[in-house]
């Protein structure tokens, strides 16, 4: 190998070399951090209960026009969120016709004379009267709530909720206080007393009829509750009255203890 030869490979191992001991020097110092966060979904829950051990359900046969029944039921929030709306509709299936009636026409033979809740007084009365006028459970599957109290109407269903605030505040159904609604409802087999030209009552083309009819519930949340930079962490206070409407928020936001005992690990 030339001269020449031998110093262009040494100047060229010298300058690989100050390229590596270079290159070393973009090295830098770092750390890290880490936010510990934690999102949990609260819980809706409403529970349908006996009344002092009374029953709950409509489930009666070899009825006759005249009988009139009443039943009662207690609405229960067993979940961890405050409820504000209980709504109510119908729905109707199994009918069995042994005339010329129909199903509707048999189910407006049933007029719910009344039906009330518990207003949030410390003896519950008086009670709030849901129906105004002439409803039946025709009008219930039917979704036709025109004599209902307008107060108890949303969405076009039937609140059973409590909307009188007690002295208290109390609307709908919280958690925190600890809260049962009782439904009141008497339904009477309507004894119309029109007869045919042959002398028969109108009504006899009833007899034997029947038909499965179905209280359907959903209970509804209240608003979002806005939890602002100055608010703890724990959990927001969804549990409470009247929780958020839109306009009033829960106080204090937030209640108890974070999951994490350090918000950051360094």
């Amino acid at each position: 190998m030339s001269i020449k030869k031998k110093l262009g490979l040494g100047v060229a191992s010298a300058a690989l070399g100050l390229s590596l001991v270079g290159g070393g020097t973009w090295a830098a110092f770092n750390d890290t951090a880490t936010i510990n966060n934690y999102f949990e979904a609260g819980t809706l829950d409403l529970q349908v209960g006996k009344s002092a051990n009374k029953p709950i359900s409509f489930d009666l046969g070899n009825l006759k026009p005249g009988d009139n029944i009443q039943r009662i039921f207690t609405l229960d929030n067993v979940g961890s969120l405050a409820i504000k709306e209980v709504l109510m509709d119908g729905t109707a299936s199994g009918f069995e016709g042994h005339g010329d009636s129909s199903k509707m026409d048999f189910l407006s033979q049933f007029e719910v004379d009344f039906m009330q809740v518990d207003s949030e007084t410390s003896q519950w009365q008086p009670r709030q009267d849901v129906v105004t006028g002439d409803f039946t459970l025709a009008d219930l599957v039917s979704g036709d709530v025109s004599d209902i109290a307008s107060a108890h109407v949303v969405n076009g269903k039937i609140n059973l909720a409590s909307i009188a605030a007690g002295t208290d505040g109390r609307i709908g159904i919280p958690v925190d206080p600890d809260d049962k609604d009782d439904v009141f409802i008497q339904i009477t087999f309507k004894n119309d007393l029109t007869k045919k030209a042959n002398g028969e009552y109108v009504q006899n083309k009833y007899m034997g009829d029947y038909v499965d009819v179905f209280f359907n519930l959903e209970a509804t949340q209240w608003d979002g509750v806005h939890v602002d930079t100055n608010h703890g962490n724990g959990d927001v206070n969804n549990g409470v009255q009247n929780s958020a409407d839109g306009s009033n928020m829960p106080s204090p936001r937030t209640i108890g203890s974070p999951q994490h005992t350090d918000e950051v690990n360094d």
